[in-house]
């Protein structure tokens, strides 16, 4: 099994955090932004350019994976700050990097074997949500950490945001499971952060993305909102209920 880990980025060359945290990857960037990186990123294995027209969420996930060979590639949002493990009463910080990277593979192998063809990790990192008999989630949406294996399906490129919610339900249709490892997460500044997609974050945006998810996966997918931010909830069961 062999693995690629990938920072995607755009415009945050003085805002990036992702790769404070982790060892051995590549960065993505657009042509145009180049130097700007490798001023601010020293430790990337390789800091690969990308060309400025390819734009959108969809589009650059499906870049990546025509650029690299390898079997399993692991995309990572540009502004990580942390990786939280939620096993105990209280979130506890997983701090070295040797412990990170130990995660990293530990889901993609339990991925691999599982037959997954995705992966992911917890979305809320949330001690009170996270249940000790379900360790690992069959039907979640994945983001922020995206591990892809093989190359039979496509993001979306309709979408510029909300293309994480789409491969997973592509995913959960074709090869019936995701593999979510709610026992870690990693921990973004999410849809706050300058650059990225912010250029294309508006309400509007927003609302006519949710819009085309609605109607292309129907009842599978909920979405309600609170002050304009959106929580997303998939509707696919992949476990059995068992009474006594």
């Amino acid at each position: 099994m062999d693995i690629k880990k990938v920072i995607l980025s755009r415009g945050r060359a003085q805002y990036i955090t992702t790769h404070d945290i982790l060892t051995d990857f590549d960065l993505v960037v657009p042509e145009s932004e180049l130097q700007a990186y490798a001023d601010a990123v020293k430790n990337a294995a390789a800091i690969v350019p990308i060309p400025d027209e390819v734009v959108g969420l969809g589009a650059v996930r499906n870049w990546i994976l025509d650029h690299y060979p390898e079997e399993v590639v692991i995309m990572f949002d540009d502004d990580i700050k942390y990786c939280l493990s939620v096993l105990n009463v209280s979130p506890v910080r997983i701090e070295t990097h040797a412990e990170v990277e130990a995660v990293i593979f530990n889901a993609a192998l339990n991925a691999w074997e599982a037959g997954a063809k995705c992966f992911s990790f917890s979305q809320t990192c949330d001690v009170r949500k996270y249940s000790h008999s379900q360790p690992f989630l069959l039907s979640s949406w994945v983001g922020s950490v995206v591990g892809v294996i093989g190359r039979e399906l496509r993001f979306t490129e309709k979408n510029k945001l909300k293309v994480d919610i789409d491969f997973t339900l592509q995913n959960l249709k074709k090869h019936r499971i995701v593999w979510i490892d709610a026992r870690f997460g990693f921990v973004p500044t999410r849809d706050t952060n300058v650059g990225g997609n912010s250029a294309f974050r508006s309400q509007e945006q927003l609302e006519k993305e949710i819009q085309f998810l609605k109607d292309k996966w129907g009842k599978h997918i909920k979405v309600s909102s609170n002050k304009s931010k959106y929580r997303t909830t998939i509707n696919v069961k992949r476990t059995q209920q068992l009474t006594a």
